[in-house]
Formats: C-alpha cells, sequence, structure tokens
C-alpha cells in the first residue's frame, strides 16, 4: 500500500497522547491528519458510529464558522488552515458512515496527501478497550502498522481523568473541585464510573496488547520519560524518525488544578497498588514519580 509507517497510539487516556500528537505533527519526518482521533475501530457497532458521525458534524460546524470569521478578520493563512481541517474532517465522516467491509476507505484517508512522510498515525486512546479481534485487523492494516500506549503515574492518571469528566458534566450551580472529589468518593465508595479505571487497568490492557500484537511492533513508554532525552530517544528509534528536542509545553489539555482531598488520597492509592506492583515486574523500573507515590501506598 505505502512505504509510510501507520502508527495507533492506544492509549492511555490522560496519559500524553495530546503532547505525542503535537510532537508528531510538528515533527517533520510526519504527516498526521489534522484530526487527532479518528474513532474509525471503535465506531463498528451502528450507535456508537452514529454518535461519533453527530459529534463531528458539530466539530465541522464549528470549523466552518472558524473558517469564516478568519475570512471576515483578512486571515487567509487560517482560511487555508481551515480549509484543510474541513475537508479531512468531512472525508473522515464518510469514511465512519461508509461501507466498511474492508479497512481501505480509512486507510486511504489516513494516507491521503501524505507521499513522501515516514510516519502517519490516529491517535485515539479509546482504542486499548477494543477486542483483540480488532487489534489484529489494526495490526494487518499494513506490514509497517507499530503501537504505542503510553502509561502515566496510576493515581495521576486516575484524577486526571476524573478532572476532565467532572468539567465535562458540571452544572453551572456546581462546584468544580467538589465534584471532581465526589466522582472519586463514588468510585471508590460505590463502583461508580467503572469506565474511568478500565482506561487505566494497565495490566489488563498491556497484556491484551502483548497478546496479540508482535514485539517488535508494540512499544509501552513511561509518560514521565516521554519529554526526557532518552524518552525520545526510545520513541523516535522505535518509529525510525529522527529525535528533535520538542518545542511545546509539557504539558497540553490541562484542566484547572483541583486539590485531592487528604482521606480519599490513601484509598485510591490502595485501589491501585496493584498496578504499581505489576508495571515494576513486568515493565521495567518506575520513574521517580512513580515510586514516590508507591511508597505512599
Amino acid at each position: 500500500m505505502t512505504d509510510t509507517s501507520i502508527l495507533f497510539g492506544v492509549g492511555a487516556t490522560k496519559a500524553g497522547t495530546s503532547w505525542l500528537y503535537r510532537y508528531l505533527h510538528d515533527h517533520p519526518d510526519c504527516m498526521l491528519p489534522a484530526v487527532k482521533e479518528a474513532h474509525y475501530w471503535d465506531t463498528f457497532d451502528a450507535d456508537t458510529r452514529d454518535k461519533q458521525v453527530a459529534a463531528y458534524r458539530v466539530r465541522l460546524n464549528e470549523l466552518r464558522a472558524a473558517k469564516d470569521g478568519a475570512a471576515d478578520a483578512g486571515k487567509g493563512w487560517k482560511v487555508d488552515n481551515m480549509t484543510r481541517r474541513i475537508g479531512e474532517m468531512k472525508r473522515l465522516i464518510a469514511v465512519l458512515d461508509g461501507d466498511r467491509a474492508d479497512d481501505t476507505r480509512y486507510a486511504n484517508w489516513l494516507l491521503q496527501d501524505r507521499e513522501g512522510a515516514s510516519l502517519v498515525a490516529d491517535m485515539t486512546p479509546n482504542y486499548a478497550t477494543l477486542p483483540d479481534e480488532v487489534l489484529m485487523r489494526m495490526c494487518d492494516l499494513t506490514p509497517a502498522t507499530k503501537f504505542n500506549f503510553l502509561i502515566r503515574d496510576p493515581l495521576d492518571r486516575l484524577w486526571s481523568h476524573i478532572r476532565m469528566q467532572a468539567r465535562r458534566q458540571r452544572q453551572a450551580h456546581e462546584v468544580y473541585e467538589k465534584k471532581s472529589n465526589n466522582i472519586l468518593y463514588r468510585i471508590l465508595n460505590r463502583g461508580d464510573e467503572r469506565h474511568i479505571l478500565e482506561r487505566g487497568d494497565y495490566p489488563k490492557i498491556i497484556r491484551k496488547l502483548r497478546r496479540v500484537i508482535p514485539e517488535d511492533r508494540l512499544q509501552i513508554l513511561f509518560t514521565e520519560d516521554l519529554q526526557t532525552p532518552h524518552g525520545l530517544s526510545q520513541l523516535c528509534s522505535f518509529l525510525d524518525i529522527e529525535a528533535i528536542t520538542p518545542a511545546l509545553p509539557d504539558r497540553v489539555h490541562t484542566g484547572p488544578e483541583v486539590v485531592m482531598l487528604d482521606k480519599l488520597r490513601p484509598r485510591a492509592l490502595g485501589l491501585l497498588n496493584e498496578h504499581y506492583d505489576w508495571v515494576a515486574r513486568n515493565v521495567g523500573p518506575l520513574p521517580q514519580r512513580w515510586l514516590d507515590n508507591r511508597a505512599r501506598a
């Protein structure tokens, strides 16, 4: 199909996939689509597909409004950028809404107009939840298809995911900090919001990925190491691209800081203690942030 490698960034949620997307998007060896999360492989179910397409149509209207605003302001460069993004979004919607008998149309969307690039990528954290047979289908898309799974300190990832959920669900009368801690309380005491824990179940996800994906096509990387010279070298060596210094902030898409209640922290760490131990045994030496939180568990 092509000499260009395809990377699937399969998570974890709130573990740095947005930063990685930005790094690769700006990398001279890569040409990434304007849509970070394509949600192709997790929308074969009709209801899920329809919801995703509806969300993308809303985004498409936002892009059109931004293009009109740029045109009114005489910002030709932004008009061109919005035109490109609108085109890619329209083509993606057509792929999601079209025939899924095989994955040719999706591959064409991902690779279109990217001749000469060493790498393209679809960074959709929800792909970590996919069943074996879908991951196998992804792996078979091209002989050069690779997978990256970022793992962030379990407590930091959990709290970041909770805060994202609180921002999305918060009503006008609700206090953001209180809502965040209430979500954590429900997780600990009622078993609610199970999807938040499932997105960070490193033992379960990594075992599945290693079972399905050939070893030389799968990279498990600590988020805390990603922005270090050693971590970037590991990443770029795996992707067969040059390691360059990122011109990015340490984090992207960060929400407002919220303090976790002291009475909830020990119980949250206790819930995650198994993850710290499993990763230490099965992935590699833990970064300092992991060691610090593990010692508090």
